[in-house]
């Protein structure tokens, strides 16, 4: 996704309007089974920490392989305990975002994302799927549980928008000068309108 928020600075100013929103709880079985998963997630990065006193041979782990498992096993633990929770989904003009509830039902942190990060969307009986432009983005699963159709319609709507007002947008723009020769007769046209309007 594009950013993440929390609840006293949400950045949703610039996606619009909002268009629909909905709660999506997970299944009692998802949430425990989520649950365990942050919980072993979280008892191995306590184990690299200070595990070192139980188990010698973790001595023999390179300091910068614990940095790397550091930063990987963090926002896939936070991913899946936020996966265990229920969600609010809501859709603006310009983006999407989910919040991720806690037992109180009090704002956690949540993301949000934009239409033109995104190039088609599909579904199937229980979500909706936003294809990323770029292959270095994920696939964002959008869960729904009743009727998947109209929130998979405004999906499609809103990318589309986006895709076609990212296409006018290139369109519009000029073309730069893309070779050696190109970019040195743009540097002779600038010097020459420079001096005619010295001489003007």
């Amino acid at each position: 996704m594009s950013g993440i928020f929390n609840n006293q600075d949400d950045g949703l100013a610039d996606l619009g309007k909002p268009l629909m929103s909905w709660m999506y709880k997970p299944k009692k079985s998802n949430k425990f089974l989520f649950y365990l998963l942050g919980l072993l997630g979280a008892a191995v990065i306590f184990f690299l920490a200070y595990g070192s006193d139980w188990l010698p041979w973790l001595r023999k782990v390179p300091e910068y392989a614990v940095y790397i498992l550091f930063l990987v096993f963090g926002p896939v633990v936070n991913f899946l305990r936020s996966k265990g929770k229920d969600q609010e989904w809501t859709l603006y003009e310009y983006g999407f975002v989910v919040r991720y509830l806690g037992q109180n039902k009090s704002g956690a942190a949540g993301s949000a994302g934009y239409w033109r990060d995104y190039k088609s969307a599909i579904y199937s009986s229980n979500k909706v799927i936003l294809i990323p432009v770029s292959s270095t983005r994920r696939k964002i699963k959008i869960p729904v549980d009743r009727n998947v159709i109209p929130v998979y319609s405004l999906c499609r709507e809103r990318v589309s928008i986006a895709q076609s007002a990212a296409l006018q947008g290139k369109m519009r723009r000029p073309t730069t000068p893309d070779t050696p020769e190109q970019r040195r007769i743009a540097r002779m046209e600038r010097r020459i309108r420079g001096r005619s309007r010295s001489l003007g």
